[in-house]
């Protein structure tokens, strides 16, 4: 795979959105990088991918050896017509919030509602 310059504001955003709820994670003293590429192979184009591509971080730090007090899992809850919705599809929401939390805690909430 060969990029041509920066990533752009949506790659960003979706980088931000998978690590703030992963960084606290690891315990203190822990300084060694950790670096997790997370690849979208095929959309159908309705479902946006960053949701998919956190939970799918979090898997990937469970089954490696890496010391890491996750798991954590991640939702889109949308507002349509006034009702909330998990998981809408792009074009049906007129509002979203993504939701993380770890296991019986509420984790950290990115949210543009």
């Amino acid at each position: 795979m060969h990029r041509k310059g920066a990533p752009k504001e949506r790659e960003l955003l979706c980088g931000r959105l998978i690590d703030r709820p992963i960084r606290p994670l690891f315990p203190a003293g822990f300084f060694h990088e950790v670096q997790v590429s997370a690849n979208v192979l095929l959309s159908d184009g309705k479902q946006d991918p960053d949701v998919m591509e956190a939970n799918a971080t979090s898997a990937a730090l469970m089954l490696s050896d890496i010391p890491w007090n996750g798991p954590i899992g991640m939702i889109r809850m949308g507002r349509i017509s006034g009702k909330l919705v998990v998981n809408p599809s792009m074009d049906e929401e007129d509002r979203r919030c993504q939701v993380c939390c770890q296991l019986e805690e509420e984790g950290l909430q990115e949210t543009s509602c």
